[in-house]
């Protein structure tokens, strides 16, 4: 009777058992059934564009592999190693599929500077050293007409110009808005020549208030931080430039400066020193623009002192151009008396954009006064290698305004960095290279505009901006005497989706570019 009733139990158990086991087999098989048609319905879509067998590189999460990308809109839809079918199919065997290049440092945002740039792999182009004025306007005018992404910063040296000239007509004086480039998009030192000058005026402490209040209203109009090419404007106190980034860190939008020169001997030390102490003692996040061309013979020490803070929990980023020649305006405060002997270069190092002429002190003089842009030649190959290679630094071009013979970092920067530091001098790797192209930049600006988000990424879900390269060919071809070309190598650019450039030939009458905008857009 015992020995019944434990076999009766057992039994009860096992059928249980068995139950539960064909229930577990059922589900495996039914997952394993819904895998497969998941599966099959994937390689079944037909996605608006694949790229078919390219080297997919996605520098965020590391992924390096052959794959199939489709796309679908504009985002990315699938990344597999399964056949995908696409109403467009761009083969990119042989060829390496990353998220389209990100320059944190354009001042060219016209289509004619664009289509260069697209040809570089650049697919987002933002101006935020110096920024933008009337960003609203600028937004709205560049919106639907653009080859590709687009957006800026808060022009600081615009904002206290303002204060200034509202001052001045309080005090009865008047003055003249010249506008030389369109209604939204003024030339700063025409301004500035109708408020006595206010690259060289202090703005007292009183007059903060209104700054700041100027600040603010430009993150309402989509500012993405804000722009402090301080060494253009040597009459901005240490005081006021304190209180911006005060208001930066309040707001937790990033500030992008280019850093002043102290002195001779010791070009770009102090000036870091500045931008570190005031970042560290607002809780501000500050990037540092082109490091190579602020600190010269000193960039190693300079990439130190950026390292160090960082180390200690400054949120501060740098950037460089691979090019050993700078450029900017030649009447500007840049060059003013001192220049020689802080740049240690003379006039011979200077090269008239517009014509290519080296300067001599007659010409330095009549050229100056006329105002125009000069490509300055005045960095070792050694000191850019260095900023190169670095690992705390990103790529930014500060690619000029358009002009048939401007510096050649407008039209081949991201190129000669693939070309000469990864393929020739194997300087960094190809996936460190990108990432300094591609999700470093993203990151910078996350936080200040959602859309960044999306960007710098290969993965599913992110913006479809993609840049399809030939890494054994890529190059720049542009330069400082032949002028502007395009870079070699580059066959294919997406923009949100839309291809822009097809077999390395730009496609016509598209502008899928879209602005980036700050997070405080009213």
């Amino acid at each position: 009777m015992e020995i019944t009733t434990i076999t009766t139990i057992t039994m009860k158990r096992m059928t249980r058992l068995m139950r539960a086991l064909a229930v577990v087999v059922a589900a495996g098989a039914f997952a394993l059934a819904l895998t497969r048609l998941v599966a099959y319905a994937q390689r079944s879509e037909v996605y608006d564009l694949v790229i078919e067998g390219g080297r997919v590189i996605d520098p965020d999460t590391g992924l390096d592999a052959v794959r199939n990308v489709g796309i679908r809109s504009d985002r990315i839809a699938e990344i597999t190693d399964e056949p995908l079918q696409g109403r467009e199919v761009i083969d990119a065997s042989g060829l390496v599929v990353a998220p389209g290049f990100i320059d944190l440092h354009a001042h060219g945002q016209t289509n004619e500077a664009n289509e260069y740039q697209v040809h570089d792999g650049v697919t987002t182009a933002l101006d935020l050293e110096s920024g933008r004025q009337f960003l609203s306007s600028w937004l709205e005018s560049r919106t639907g007409r653009a080859l590709i992404n687009f957006g800026a910063s808060v022009r600081h040296a615009w904002v206290r110009t303002m204060v200034m000239g509202r001052l001045a007509r309080e005090a009865g004086q008047t003055r003249q808005v010249l506008d030389d480039e369109g209604p939204t998009s003024l030339r700063l030192g025409a301004i500035w020549a109708q408020v006595q000058d206010p690259a060289y005026e202090p703005l007292a402490e009183a007059d903060i208030p209104a700054l700041v209040e100027g600040l603010a209203a430009g993150l309402a109009e989509g500012g993405l931080g804000i722009g402090v090419p301080l060494e253009y404007y040597p009459g901005a106190t240490r005081g006021e430039i304190f209180r911006v980034y005060e208001f930066a860190a309040a707001r937790q939008v990033p500030v992008f400066t280019h850093v002043r020169a102290i002195g001779a001997g010791d070009i770009g030390i102090a000036a870091v020193q500045e931008a570190l102490a005031d970042a560290a003692s607002t809780g501000a996040s500050v990037h540092i623009v082109h490091l190579n061309s602020t600190s010269l013979g000193n960039i190693e020490l300079a990439l130190d002192m950026v390292s160090a803070a960082r180390r200690q929990g400054v949120d501060v980023t740098t950037e460089v151009y691979p090019y050993t020649a700078a450029s900017t305006d030649l009447d500007s405060a840049f060059f003013d008396e001192g220049w020689q002997s802080r740049l240690g270069i003379s006039y011979g190092d200077l090269q008239w954009e517009a014509t290519g002429e080296r300067l001599t002190e007659e010409t330095f003089v009549e050229y100056r006064r006329q105002g125009g842009a000069v490509i300055i030649h005045m960095m070792d190959e050694a000191w850019v290698e260095k900023g190169v290679r670095s690992p705390i630094t990103l790529i930014g071009s500060d690619g000029m305004a358009y002009a048939p013979g401007a510096h050649p970092r407008s039209a081949g920067t991201f190129a000669r960095v693939l070309g000469r530091y990864v393929r020739e001098q194997r300087s960094l790797s190809l996936g460190e290279a990108l990432a300094k192209m591609t999700i470093g930049p993203a990151r910078r600006l996350e936080s200040a505009a959602s859309a960044m988000q999306r960007k710098g990424r290969l993965q599913v879900g992110a913006d479809a901006d993609v840049t399809i390269f030939d890494p054994a060919t890529i190059r720049d071809t542009a330069t400082f005497d032949g002028g502007l070309s395009f870079s070699d190598g580059v066959h294919h650019v997406l923009v949100n989706g839309v291809p822009v450039v097809r077999d390395g030939r730009t496609v016509p009458g598209v502008y899928p570019g879209r602005p980036v905008i700050g997070r405080y857009r009213r």
